[in-house]
């Protein structure tokens, strides 16, 4: 078996090396902003050729997490922001940027929407207990029913759903799901895709931004980057590891026949499920203290901890143990959240985490607690309430359960958007030829190393194309490649953070891009 190695595809999708509580003290962001969530008919994949199994037709469709206005009516938009996310990620996980760019864009008077993409794979996820526990405020709800055998509704957990039972996933490459992003942005009216419609990323999602300005429609030869006003890169750039065909075919037949979607080394599915009951706690009871063996077993294993040596904490600090960029070993789930207090904390390292030094509690009879964000010294970027809600508040969530394999391999195969035209991956669905010609500006806003920007500038087409209102532009300028360094964010910081952190300058910058990059009017938007 051939399964894709964690290695492979974290460099696939961009990750690498180099890349008393207080929780509810700050109000939370933009309560001018609402989410108005829809579904979009997508894409229908052929079946898994080894199994002759069909995606099911409720599957073959996106959910998008619309921010909008709360403005009644809502202003019709300058710019709608449509975000994709990244690895093992959801629409919500754009929370926090998406709150602050609709809100502060409605207070300047230019009204912007964010349309945050829900890949196809969270449909398969059961919230039945997240949402019961959300409607009653009551997170141990959602525990029971995960872990506990409880019923909702007169129904139990039947189990995460196993490989063999979704072969069909196999076919769920980039041909899916870009044809579902253009499903999404075919809503809006083609004569103003061009000069209003962005398409936004944050890590691998990054990627498949890249990726659909890069491909040709097989239905009418559209080109990607002809449908969208710019690009934006938010801690993500498309890697430089292509694979060969003599790799790509064992590993499709290794997907087809048996490991459809990707699961972390050591911490399996459960870890989702544990994230989100620990952000219901933190949502509903920050302070609070639960006694949780299964979330417990799974810092054991993050920390190196021995069985029962995993100290008590509030339920706020345990979210911040396990995201927080002091603590958590993996740098694509890393946000900057607050301190630690309550007790001591020791140095350690994770196998996988690159040789990072982190701290774990280190008194097992202490009881831990967390300093917020926004009242520690200094100031870091991102409410525990933040990540808490965009974990679970709404029909969806921050986490894919389900992430497919697929995709990955193929966007490993497809030569950093230039495809050649007779080339074995167009046999794949794979038709990303036109990188060298995508002529739309991009924003690149990166943690760390932002000169890793520069590679846009000789990538993509040399200069802003005809139509635009930057028309004639060249990559070498501000106006053809703006690159901003984010200094001292975490990963998932560019994304979670909103504008009351005074050192970020993700908002503002996203804000004068679209600004910059608009052509003039507004949208129609369709009834949703």
């Amino acid at each position: 078996m051939r399964l894709l190695p964690l290695a492979l595809v974290l460099s696939i999708l961009g990750f690498s090396c180099t890349s008393g509580s207080n929780a509810t003290g700050s109000s939370d962001a933009n309560d001018t902003v609402h989410v108005d969530p829809f579904l979009v008919p997508g894409f229908v994949p052929d079946a898994n050729p080894e199994t002759d199994e069909d995606t099911p037709s409720a599957l073959n469709q996106a959910r998008v997490v619309r921010y909008v206005s709360t403005d009644n009516p809502a202003p019709a938009p300058r710019a709608i922001v449509i975000a994709m996310p990244g690895f093992l990620g959801g629409g919500p996980s754009f929370d926090g940027l998406a709150r602050s760019i609709v809100g502060q864009s409605a207070e300047d008077g230019f009204p912007v929407e964010v349309w945050a993409i829900d890949r196809r794979s969270n449909g398969l996820e059961d919230l039945k207990g997240m949402n019961a526990a959300e409607s009653a405020e009551d997170p141990e709800i959602a525990w029971n029913y995960y872990f506990g055998g409880g019923e909702v509704d007169g129904a139990t957990f039947a189990g995460y759903v196993p490989q063999e039972d979704v072969s069909y996933m196999s076919e769920w490459g980039l041909e899916t799901h870009l044809e579902d992003l253009r499903a999404v942005l075919d809503l809006i009216p083609e004569a103003q895709q061009k000069g209003h419609v962005f398409l936004a990323g944050h890590s691998f999602g990054a990627t498949l931004v890249e990726l659909y300005a890069a491909w040709r429609f097989a239905a009418d030869d559209k080109r990607g980057f002809d449908q969208i006003a710019g690009m934006i890169f938010l801690d993500g750039l498309m890697g430089d590891t292509p694979t060969d065909e003599e790799t790509f075919v064992p590993g499709l037949a290794d997907i087809r026949g048996s490991d459809r979607y990707t699961t972390l080394p050591l911490l399996g599915i459960d870890v989702y499920t544990s994230a989100e009951i620990v952000s219901l706690r933190t949502w509903f009871d920050p302070s609070g203290i639960v006694d949780d063996p299964v979330r417990d077993t799974t810092f054991e294993i993050l920390f190196g901890l021995g069985p029962g040596e995993m100290p008590e904490a509030t339920n706020v600090a345990t979210l911040g143990l396990a995201f927080d960029s002091m603590h958590q070993p993996l740098s694509f789930s890393r946000t900057t959240l607050g301190t630690l207090t309550g007790g001591p904390t020791e140095d350690f390292t994770f196998v996988i985490a690159c040789d990072d030094v982190l701290q774990r509690p280190s008194d097992p009879d202490a009881t831990y607690d967390w300093i917020d964000a926004f009242d520690s010294d200094p100031e870091e970027f991102t409410p525990a309430r933040n990540l808490a809600r965009s974990f679970t508040i709404g029909e969806s969530n921050f986490a894919e359960w389900y992430f497919p394999q697929r995709i990955s391999l193929d966007a490993g195969a497809a030569q950093g958007g230039n495809v050649d035209e007779a080339g074995w991956q167009v046999a794949y669905g794979i038709r990303a030829f036109d990188g060298e010609l995508n002529d739309a500006p991009a924003l690149c806003i990166l943690a760390r190393n932002a000169d890793r920007c520069e590679v846009l500038r000789t990538r993509l087409a040399p200069t802003i194309g005809a139509g635009r209102p930057q028309a004639g532009a060249t990559r070498d300028s501000d106006l053809g490649v703006t690159a901003i360094e984010a200094v001292g964010m975490a990963h998932l910081d560019l994304i979670l953070s909103d504008e009351r952190a005074d050192a970020n300058q993700v908002p503002n910058a996203v804000r004068s891009f679209l600004e910059t990059h608009t052509a003039p009017g507004t949208i129609t938007v369709p009834t949703l």
